[in-house]
């Protein structure tokens, strides 16, 4: 009876060996979902846009994007979680689901990055602006300290991502303002409110400001990074400003699996991802866009998480940020 018993397993270990490179060798034979943990519209909407097409082109199958904002993309990264690990789920995810909100940020995460999901490959990387509605009487980031060191309470920021958060909160904290964090699902409503004059500051990402700022619908009056940036030449640095520069806080993206996916799905996913990224048409239209490609083997994508969660917990601590 124990052989009977042992063969039984024995056969039923073989049998989910061998379906396994089975269902990698026909994969994929139907659409695949792409996990966006941000509204239409968003940096990580645009990003996804424009990978979609060669991406389903390159597997033979079309990838239908999903937007799924909500608390600081845990929503978004869960169901990515809690999806068959299949290969017909992947999930567009940024620092805020993978590190930031982990590390302390978002409270209720009921996940580990590290082990719930597998990697495929870093994407890209993303820079942030300090914004202003039109009708702010600042021009410059400098001036804008003042301003609001002059009128304590009277000013509110919008934050629609962790960059966001983390930015506004770092500038709030390093200079003692007493001004209002109102957070949002995702960035286009908060620059919605910010043109219409709802809230009158914002820090947001490059591609997703970027045609607002172009068109003078808000006021960009700081970059947060250390030195200017190329699609904005003529915004100033904070350093230049004579204000100090935060720490890098700039946002990035991954692609990612639900942990269990089959490795030959993943490499397949990684092969051509990479290949997609690498290409120039897709590099100009990234960085057209702001978005600066970043792709990456499955192990450094593996890694770079590991790594930034520890960056992330930092951060978190030492500005006392808390998602409100």
């Amino acid at each position: 009876m124990r052989v009977v018993h042992w063969l039984t397993a024995f056969a039923a270990t073989v049998c989910v060996m061998l379906a396994a490179p089975a269902m990698a060798q026909s994969y994929p034979n139907k659409p695949i979902r792409l996990i966006v943990p941000f509204g239409a519209g968003s940096g990580s909407d645009i990003l996804a846009r424009i990978l979609a097409e060669p991406l389903g082109q390159a597997l033979g199958q079309p990838i239908v994007i999903e937007n799924k904002p909500g608390n600081n993309t845990t929503l978004g990264t869960e169901l990515v979680v809690s999806s068959p690990p299949d290969g017909y789920t992947i999930g567009l995810l940024t620092n805020s689901g993978l590190v930031a909100s982990p590390a302390g940020l978002t409270s209720g995460v009921r996940y580990d990055p590290a082990k719930d999901l597998s990697y495929i490959s870093m994407v890209a990387s993303v820079s942030y602006v300090w914004l202003v509605n039109n009708d702010v009487k600042a021009t410059t980031a400098a001036e804008l300290v003042k301003l609001l060191k002059a009128n304590p309470g009277k000013f509110n920021y919008a934050s629609g991502n962790t960059g966001g958060i983390a930015y506004g909160g770092y500038i709030k904290n390093a200079y003692q303002l007493d001004v209002t964090h109102v957070p949002y699902k995702s960035v286009p409503p908060g620059l919605a409110d910010l043109i219409s004059g709802h809230v009158q500051i914002m820090v947001a990402d490059i591609p997703a400001s970027l045609a607002m700022i172009r068109g003078g619908k808000v006021r960009a009056v700081g970059m947060t990074t250390a030195q200017r940036n190329s699609l904005l030449p003529e915004v100033a640095s904070f350093s230049e400003q004579g204000l100090a520069t935060p720490p890098d806080m700039s946002g990035w993206w991954c692609a990612v699996a639900p942990a269990g996916t089959p490795g030959d799905i993943l490499d397949r996913l990684n092969r051509e991802l990479v290949k997609i990224l690498e290409t120039e048409a897709v590099r100009a239209k990234l960085l057209q866009n702001g978005i600066v490609p970043m792709p990456s083997t499955r192990q450094q994508a593996m890694q770079y998480q590991k790594d930034q969660f520890l960056v992330w917990k930092t951060i978190v601590k030492d500005l006392n940020l808390k998602v409100e």
